[in-house]
């Protein structure tokens, strides 16, 4: 979390452990440099190319998520222990009340508007690719066997499809930054329930969150980020 750059970022490693750690690191390190390094706009180097299409912090989020992947696939190569090591990335960049979005993975970002949560990332998973997801029920894609294979992650392949989306924030509107080990366990009305019993309270509703993901006897990590957007 940088709130100067309003950048905020969750980084889910996988890999083992340490080499997991690892990735998310490193992933979460060369995307904060490259948007500190770009804040101005002037001599900005875009090594991946400009999308025009998308804002200006789209594509600082695109450009440095790419940067981290082969930061990530580099590091993977090192060495034979570190094959499979990758990461998923979940990051907003929030400019006033504009808000950039990108990922890749499964990791999150969701927006609460009223009572209205709206998924603003693609999971990047087999269940997701191959469209059974609407056909199973949620116990049946808890124990599915593919629930857990990413189709892309940072440092997975040289190559990434980044998903972006931008968001005009309202007054109140709640930004919640989350992996699977939160979403895969919690139904949406329960995260409704808890960010709105919070209110304005972030630290409580964030650490509501993460007791709920142990409840409900969550198998993962559990990492979590709440912002809210008020208009003064």
């Amino acid at each position: 979390m940088d709130e100067q750059l309003g950048l905020f970022i969750v980084a889910d490693g996988m890999g083992g452990h340490s080499h997991g750690e690892r990735a998310a690191e490193l992933a979460v390190a060369t995307l904060a440099h490259y948007v500190a390094s770009s804040c101005s706009g002037e001599d900005v180097t875009w090594p991946f190319g400009y999308t025009f299409e998308i804002s200006f912090d789209a594509n600082r989020l695109t450009t440095g998520i790419q940067l981290a992947n082969g930061q990530v696939w580099r590091c993977s190569q090192q060495a034979p222990e570190y094959t499979g090591m990758g990461t998923t990335v979940a990051a907003v960049i929030v400019n006033g009340s504009l808000m950039a979005v990108a990922n890749v993975g499964d990791s999150r970002v969701y927006l609460l508007r009223d009572n209205d949560l709206q998924q603003l990332t693609v999971d990047d998973t087999w269940i997701k690719a191959a469209g059974v997801h609407g056909n199973l029920t949620r116990e049946q894609l808890q124990n599915h066997p593919m629930r857990n294979f990413l189709t892309q992650a940072a440092g997975s392949k040289e190559d990434l499809d980044v998903h972006t989306a931008e968001v005009e924030l309202h007054d109140s509107d709640v930004v919640l930054l989350c992996s699977d080990g939160l979403h895969g366990v919690i139904e949406t009305p329960e995260i409704v329930t808890i960010l709105r019993t919070a209110g304005p309270n972030l630290a409580s509703g964030c650490q509501a969150l993460i007791n709920a993901g142990k409840a409900a006897g969550g198998p993962d990590n559990i990492s979590c980020i709440v912002l809210r957007h008020e208009i003064a």
